[in-house]
């Protein structure tokens, strides 16, 4: 076990290597959030791709974003301009010397990152968890989490050397916005349509068809939530297709609903933190929604709920079951192939609306 107390090393500096995905980096944030009150006087420094670097920018507990473009750096490697923008990030990259280095990705190309970093202490997975046997090459210190645990506590795990006593986040974390998106947060507030009853969220979409609920359902859910309780909704997408189902749900409620425009992550989150629920799918919305006090409602099939849903007992979700038999400890090894996506596409409304009801009464 390492002894790092605040008081013999109040700057430390400690580096997470996690490039991506956007679900992937928001799934981390509780060890961000761990560390950060374990140490509050560390410099914290994340390495991202470069298209997410706003997101993790935007969080409070992060200093320094150290951005990585591999996939353009892949397609162009024998390109004088690739060369340079490499060697200057391998040149960031040791310019500091870290005391403590998470390497949360577990593949070979965070393994490079890991080994080109400068730091005597380099955590990752062990044997039965790394997601990439060869990381293990650039680590000093592996361990595997126990299974069953949720993904954001196998993260935490990994930190269960350094950090004494238990997980000290949960209530959530605001992430850093413009002026401009504050003023688009309070008009969408003080829209006429929300003037009553709680304000709920709806992310109907997810990346995998599989994940979503059909239109049908998610419509007739949402009717007997309205039914049976004073509530409004904010209509909100990712792509063009998601525009169509936010509009079709939104002409059901037309005097209590809006669609929303697109916002930016940070934006979003901030708006969800402002509200009464999010509904959402196993989806980029959910976890976004997660980092914030609001509660959330979410649906999973093709993956466990027990494994990506948010922390906490404010964070309901209903489980479909799969009608082939298919057991997985975190996502269905046919999610992609799927030719019916009856795990979801399957639940009924009222099924889903009195597990809905129930978990509701006994949260609110």
């Amino acid at each position: 076990m390492i002894n790092l107390k605040i008081n013999e090393r109040i700057f430390m500096k400690i580096l997470i290597v996690k490039t991506s995905s956007l679900g992937d980096i928001i799934h981390a944030f509780p060890l961000l959030e761990q560390l950060r009150n374990q140490y509050p006087e560390a410099t914290i420094d994340w390495v991202v791709e470069d298209p997410f670097a706003q997101l993790v920018q935007a969080h409070p507990a992060v200093n320094n974003v150290l951005r990585v473009k591999t996939k353009k750096w892949r397609k162009s490697f024998f390109k004088k301009e690739t060369r340079e923008e490499i060697r200057a990030f391998i040149r960031l990259l040791r310019s500091n010397k870290y005391d403590l280095l998470y390497d949360l990705q577990g593949n070979i190309k965070s393994g490079l990152i890991t080994g080109a970093a400068i730091s005597s202490q380099k955590i990752g997975f062990a044997k039965e968890t790394v997601p990439e046997l060869p990381n293990m090459l650039f680590t000093t210190r592996r361990y595997n989490p126990p299974k069953g645990h949720n993904i954001r506590e196998d993260y935490l795990f990994l930190a269960h050397n350094q950090i004494s006593g238990p997980f000290q986040g949960g209530e959530g974390v605001q992430l850093k916005i413009s002026k401009d998106d504050e003023v688009k947060i309070q008009t969408l507030l003080g829209h006429p349509k929300l003037s009553k009853g709680k304000k709920i969220l709806v992310c109907s979409g997810s990346n995998w068809t599989n994940k979503q609920l059909s239109k049908e359902c998610l419509g007739a859910f949402l009717k007997k939530i309205s039914q049976a309780n004073e509530v409004s909704y904010l209509f909100a997408w990712g792509s063009p297709e998601e525009q169509k189902i936010a509009n079709g749900l939104a002409e059901s409620f037309p005097e209590s609903s809006i669609v929303i425009d697109k916002l930016g992550l940070p934006a979003l989150q901030n708006l969800m933190s402002r509200l009464d629920l999010v509904i959402a799918m196993d989806s980029l919305p959910l976890h976004l929604a997660g980092t914030t006090p609001t509660p959330t409602y979410s649906v999973f099939g093709a993956s466990l709920s027990e494994k990506y849903k948010p922390l906490g007992q404010r964070h309901g979700s209903f489980q479909g079951a799969c009608p082939y038999g298919q057991k997985f400890e975190k996502r269905c090894t046919i999610l992609r192939t799927c030719s019916t996506g009856s795990c979801v596409k399957d639940i009924q409304p009222d099924m889903l609306y009195n597990h809905f009801a129930q978990w509701w009464r006994a949260y609110a």
